[in-house]
């Protein structure tokens, strides 16, 4: 048998180590240069009284795109969405999810709708009928007024405030002295949910409904906004940009403003790769300090503290916002939250804290 030289033999490794060199596609640094991947539990929150309540930004997500936005004694609520499912039919919300998430928050100075998707909407009656609401208003579009006077309740619809014009503020009372909130919506339009550019249910509710909806066809997407928020305590103030519904901004390029410098972005997850430029160019005229990633839900299970992560490329989503990192200076940390815990008399947990 023919044996094999020792020259030979050394240069195998060698070989080896070229072709594995050359044929491999080259791999991205897992950050870049100056960031820090940091994974760690999410904070408990700060409550009245204690040190830091007046002056720290908490956030509570509550599943999908529903958060509680709060800086002391102010509080915003996006999309009120707990109940965590989709039907044809029979499509309704569940009153013991609302009254185990929704009515164990601090109660919202106000309620803000990005657009009339069942996922976005679908508690907003049950939230706005809880007894220690009775004074909170709703914003959103036409179609959002139109759907909830579905329920024929006027102490709901009146105060239901319909968003007509794009870039104008309005500022919901406030119940403590000091405090005050200014918000400013831009008008969108939803992301596509296929790559083609298909947005489902893409329709508008064009007059009151005189019926409770109670199939997803009834949720039709109606007109979408994004919100700018202002939020002010006597001890500091945010800006947070609520960009529950990216679009392309060479076609809509006033759905996001310019050079604000915000605080917070909480962006939209799924669908992320079929809007060109996102999140870079949203994200590059925002220059936030801070990204939260929004809109996780599976529709799986009935209850969101189980639900799983949504089909969207986390690694990737965040790989692109890391890209905005040298950019700017400003950014210091990217958000995937953990459903916020509420348990009778303890506080909750798992709330994001920006000082």
């Amino acid at each position: 048998m023919k044996r094999t030289t020792p020259f030979v033999c050394a240069l195998v490794p060698v070989f080896s180590w070229v072709l594995v060199t050359c044929t491999q596609t080259p791999k991205k640094m897992p950050a870049v240069d100056g960031a820090i991947i940091e994974v760690r539990r999410s904070d408990s929150a700060i409550d009245v009284g204690e040190p830091g309540f007046d002056s720290t930004l908490q956030l509570y997500w509550l599943g999908t795109a529903c958060h509680l936005i709060q800086l002391g004694h102010a509080q915003v609520l996006t999309d009120p969405f707990v109940t965590n499912r989709l039907r044809l039919n029979n499509l309704v919300s569940d009153p013991a999810r609302v009254d185990v998430t929704l009515g164990r928050i601090p109660v919202p100075d106000a309620v803000i709708i990005n657009h009339s998707h069942h996922d976005h909407i679908l508690d907003a009656y049950g939230a706005m009928t809880q007894s220690a609401w009775a004074n909170v208003p709703l914003y959103g579009s036409v179609s959002a007024k139109n759907l909830l006077a579905g329920w024929q309740q006027p102490s709901i619809t009146t105060r239901c405030h319909e968003i007509t014009v794009s870039g104008q503020a309005f500022s919901p009372s406030t119940n403590a002295p000091g405090y005050r909130i200014t918000i400013t919506p831009y008008l969108s339009k939803h992301a596509p949910h296929l790559k083609c550019g298909l947005t489902f249910l893409n329709g508008k509710i064009t007059s009151p409904r005189t019926s409770p909806p109670s199939s997803v066809f009834d949720f039709q997407c109606g007109e979408v906004y994004n919100y700018l928020i202002d939020i002010r305590s006597p001890a500091k103030s945010f800006k947070v940009f609520y960009l529950g519904a990216p679009y392309d901004l060479e076609e809509l390029p006033n759905s996001v403003p310019d050079n604000v410098a915000v605080d917070v972005v909480l962006a939209l997850a799924p669908s992320a790769g079929n809007v060109p430029g996102y999140p870079q160019q949203h994200l590059g005229r925002l220059k936030p300090r801070h990204v939260v990633l929004s809109h996780f839900n599976s529709f799986t299970k009935e209850d969101p503290d189980a639900m799983g992560m949504p089909k969207s490329d986390i690694p990737g989503l965040s790989r692109a916002i890391q890209s905005t990192f040298s950019s700017n200076p400003r950014f210091e940390k990217l958000h995937i939250p953990a459903i916020t815990i509420l348990e009778p008399n303890k506080k909750a947990r798992n709330v994001i804290q920006i000082h």
